[in-house]
Order: C-alpha cells, then sequence, then structure tokens
C-alpha cells in the first residue's frame, strides 16, 4: 500500500487495519515529518514500513522520487494499492498519475461523516471505475489515536486529581462510560502542555472535554485548553467544555469561533459529587448527538 502523509493519521492508519498490506510505503514532505515518524512507530509493528520524503507540490518532482522507489527492491515485486486521502493536492494527483501509469487500484478514505466509507476505484484501460463505498468495520482505541497524534510513548494517563474538579471529572467519565462510550482519563503530554481532562471515543470518532466547577466554568481558561489541545489531535477531534454555570455571551460567541461546544449541568452535586438524573440525561444527549445521530 501507498499512502500520503498530510495533517490527519486517521486516513493512513485506517486503510492499513483494514487491508493487512505486507508492506507501506509512507510518502510524506518535510511539513509531515514528524506525522510520518509517529505513523512509523505505529504501523510498524503491523506492516513493513518504507518512507519517502518529497516535496509537497512539484508534481513531476513527486512522480519521478515515486516511480524510482517503486522500481527498487523490495516493494518492484509487490502489487500496488494506491491511498489518495491524504497529503497535499498536488501529492494526490502525482499518486493518481502513477496509478492510473502501472493500472493500480486506488482507494480514498472520506472521514468527515459519523461513518467512515472507504471508496474503491480500478481501471478498465485509461477508464476509471468505482465501486458503492465500503464502510470499515474496523475501530481505532484511544491509544492508537494518542500514538499517532502525541508519539509512541510520548503521553501518560493519570487518575484525576483527589479534589473537586477531580471528583466532577470523574462523574462524568462514568456516565459516559456506562453508556457505551470508551474514554481516558487525565491524558498528558509535552510537559503537560497537552492536559486532557477527558477523552472519549467512539467508532472512530474521537472528542476531549474540559470540565470546570462553579466559578472556574465562567472564564475562558477551558476554552482556550481546548483550542491548545486540538492544535495537536487533528481537525476532526470534537472538543466539548461542560462547565457547572450556565453559559454566558461571551462563552457562546467565542465557542462558536472555536468550533467548541459548551455543556451546562448545573444540578451537579458539589457535595456528594454525583450528577443529577436531568445533567446525565442532558449530557449524553449532547454526546450522543456528536457521535451518534
Amino acid at each position: 500500500m501507498v499512502a500520503l502523509v498530510g495533517g490527519q493519521s486517521l486516513p493512513n492508519l485506517l486503510p492499513v487495519r483494514h487491508y493487512h498490506p505486507e508492506s507501506t510505503l509512507l510518502i510524506y514532505s518535510k511539513r509531515t515529518q514528524g506525522v510520518y515518524e509517529r505513523l512509523k512507530a505505529v504501523l510498524q509493528q503491523e506492516t513493513q514500513v518504507y518512507g519517502l520524503e518529497t516535496d509537497a507540490y512539484d508534481i513531476p518532482d513527486i512522480v519521478e522520487k515515486f516511480n524510482e522507489v517503486l522500481e527498487s527492491p523490495p516493494l518492484a515485486a509487490h502489487p500496488l494499492l494506491v491511498n489518495l486521502t491524504g497529503g497535499t493536492k498536488p501529492m494526490s494527483l502525482a499518486a493518481y498519475q502513477v496509478a492510473q501509469q502501472r493500472n493500480a487500484p486506488m482507494i480514498y478514505l472520506e472521514s468527515e461523516r459519523k461513518r467512515i466509507f472507504m471508496y474503491h476505484y480500478t481501471w478498465a484501460g485509461q477508464e476509471l471505475q468505482s465501486a458503492s463505498p465500503e464502510m470499515l468495520a474496523e475501530y481505532i482505541r484511544l491509544q492508537d489515536f494518542f500514538d499517532v497524534q502525541l508519539g509512541v510513548n510520548k503521553w501518560s494517563q493519570q487518575h484525576p486529581p483527589s479534589n473537586d474538579g477531580g471528583y466532577f471529572e470523574l462523574a462524568l467519565a462514568d456516565a459516559l462510560r456506562s453508556h457505551g462510550y470508551e474514554i481516558m482519563t487525565s491524558v498528558k503530554a509535552m510537559g503537560s502542555q497537552v492536559d486532557i481532562d477527558i477523552a472519549v471515543c467512539y467508532e472512530n470518532q474521537f472528542g476531549i472535554l474540559e470540565a470546570k466547577l462553579g466559578k472556574q466554568g465562567k472564564n475562558l481558561h477551558g476554552i482556550q485548553q481546548l483550542s491548545t489541545n486540538g492544535q495537536f489531535l487533528g481537525i476532526y477531534t470534537r472538543r466539548f467544555y461542560v462547565i457547572t454555570v450556565n453559559s454566558s455571551y461571551s462563552h457562546e460567541e467565542i465557542s462558536k469561533a472555536a468550533n467548541i461546544q459548551i455543556i451546562s449541568l448545573p444540578g451537579y452535586d458539589e457535595q456528594t459529587h454525583t450528577l443529577s438524573e436531568d445533567d446525565v440525561k442532558t449530557f449524553i444527549e449532547e454526546i450522543d448527538k456528536a457521535f451518534k445521530e
């Protein structure tokens, strides 16, 4: 399999999990070298990984280097499947050209909806033919997600702190877990520059939650933290700001601009560290809308 490395890792990881290729060639540029290295660290346990650095925009240069590596051992002996999903548009055009020259099948992974679909393309002479898209059944868990986004052994999961805020995080995590979501709490990386209260996963969809109690929920620090975390976790990672006070006009405007969803749970009891039945219902309904509906 040939895959083009862009800013998102899942379009490269999921097809390998689906097809189980004997070897995988990852084509990357200087800008995406870090993504390539994280992908390689994860994929090398499943497939023989080769890397090819090319220019991100020079199509003839990409085609030339692409063909050179395909004609050299050991890749020359393998049939070819080209994943067009990642990389820059010129990289995709170059890969398309090479696939056409070699009559090689191509795939494209659509991951913008709540289900992930694989599109298949084959050649009949010089004519392109497509089959019905296939919904993928393979799922990536949170550990895989953080390994490819942050780096293998570059992040850690800790228990929430034993304070009021930590108890609130645990109450939210328990509610999510009891409704079929995979969760992790207190995920940290890069010297706590990445500091995630709760991470949630459902069928190849991922989200992060920042939880704030009382007056802390009134300020904008949590929204800023979500924005920082989101820079390292990809544009399709959903972000939620969960607070125990009513959201303000400032909250709403900034959250819209930053694509962050605010969930207000005013019935949380700080004495018993429990969510009210209404708050659990509201919380899960909002999460379900984001991941399931």
